[in-house]
């Protein structure tokens, strides 16, 4: 949050930078999102998954095929509302639609930077050529222009329904799995360290 925080003290008093944060965090984006387990954070991940799987499917059959794991580059993105890592002209454009629209805009520029750069990817012949060229794919995204008119036309309808469908059920999965991974923590806390040394150990620990 400390670069989100950064932008909208360009922008703002200290005041109105810490409502900006508030807004964000508490009515923008869905509950949890920033908590310990990011839990709605992963949960986009995976929403974003399937929303490129039919707006993007070349490039996710191409994903697929290498074994690449898309968040290690969107999880940031969508974190930091593409501060990161992107041009200013570009990330201010998605900040402007953002705050406007909600976290849909998330997912319409993340499918159009992959949509704007399909060529390239597909250029990409292995896991290790594709990773290297996703870490600076943000950086390339200067072309606002083309990116918004893929983001907000060329891969409509993009229903908030559907997003919303989607979230639900990876929501699901993702409490569940984070359910059994507590489980095993506390198995492991009462089955492996010794009771009077148990305080002393973290969740970060074990």
């Amino acid at each position: 949050m400390n670069r989100i925080v950064a932008l909208a003290l360009l922008f703002l008093s200290e005041e109105d930078a810490f409502w900006c944060l508030v807004a964000i965090v508490d009515y923008i984006m869905p509950p949890d999102y920033y908590s310990t387990t990011l839990m709605a954070a992963q949960t986009d991940q995976r929403v974003l998954k399937d929303l490129i799987s039919g707006k993007a499917s070349n490039v996710y059959a191409h994903f697929e095929q290498c074994d690449v794991d898309i968040s290690l580059f969107t999880f940031n993105w969508f974190l930091t509302v593409y501060v990161d890592n992107i041009p200013p002209e570009t990330f201010l454009r998605i900040w402007d639609t953002f705050l406007f629209e909600g976290t849909k805009v998330l997912f319409r520029y993340a499918i159009a930077f992959f949509k704007h750069a399909e060529e390239q990817i597909l250029q990409q012949k292995s896991q290790i050529a594709i990773n290297k060229y996703m870490r600076n794919l943000g950086e390339k995204m200067t072309d606002i222009r083309r990116l918004t008119q893929i983001a907000f036309n060329e891969i409509n309808p993009f229903p908030m329904k559907h997003i919303q469908q989607r979230r639900h059920y990876h929501l699901a999965q993702v409490k569940e799995e984070l359910k059994e991974l507590d489980a095993i923590r506390e198995d492991f806390k009462t089955n492996t360290i010794p009771q009077d040394r148990q305080d002393y150990w973290s969740d970060e620990d074990i």
